[in-house]
């Protein structure tokens, strides 16, 4: 009987462990701890949020290296908070906000998950966000952010009474 029950046991774990999934292309893309590499559908993988496993979002428009996602921003759009500790690896950099923290950025776009979402359901697909502000140090040109020199004085007087409206869409974040 011992025997039976040792035979059940072992045919149940077997039968309750998930068929081998096919692995990404590249096994030994580095990615850091807040972060895991999930199988969306056959052969499609996706980047998520760990522990949570949510998906996660770039936003197209913003300035590379620069979050433009401000305090009521990230109440809708959290960061994936990188530490102080930690170092850039592979694609992932990190971005030093505003705010002081620190955020990850893959290939120095910061990293962003959305507030309605849940595992396997990207509500934040597709979002716009506008943001309204002056860049020094920035020229916004064909709808990309280029190093510019300083403004002239009467330049930052024209852009900071008249802030130029910048838009961004949420994307979902693939290796």
């Amino acid at each position: 009987m011992r025997r039976l029950c040792v035979l059940i046991s072992a045919a149940f774990v077997l039968g309750a462990q998930p068929a081998t999934a096919a692995e990404p292309s590249d096994t030994t893309m580095p990615y850091p701890g807040a972060v895991a590499l999930s199988e969306e559908s056959a052969g499609v993988w996706v980047y998520k949020s760990f522990p949570q496993f949510l998906p996660l979002y770039l936003f197209k428009g913003e300035p590379p290296g620069r979050s433009l996602c401000d305090r009521s921003c990230t109440a809708v759009w959290p960061i994936i908070q990188a530490q102080s500790t930690d170092k850039p690896v592979g694609f992932w950099t990190i971005v030093k906000r505003d705010d002081g923290r620190f955020q990850w950025a893959y290939k120095n776009s910061p990293v962003y998950t959305y507030f309605e979402d849940h595992p396997g359901d990207p509500k934040g697909v597709g979002k716009d966000m506008d943001w309204y502000l002056y860049e020094q140090g920035y020229t916004y040109i064909d709808g990309a952010w280029v190093q510019a020199s300083p403004p002239s004085v009467a330049a930052h007087t024209r852009q900071t009474e008249k802030a130029k409206k910048i838009q961004a869409t949420a994307e979902l974040l693939r290796p």
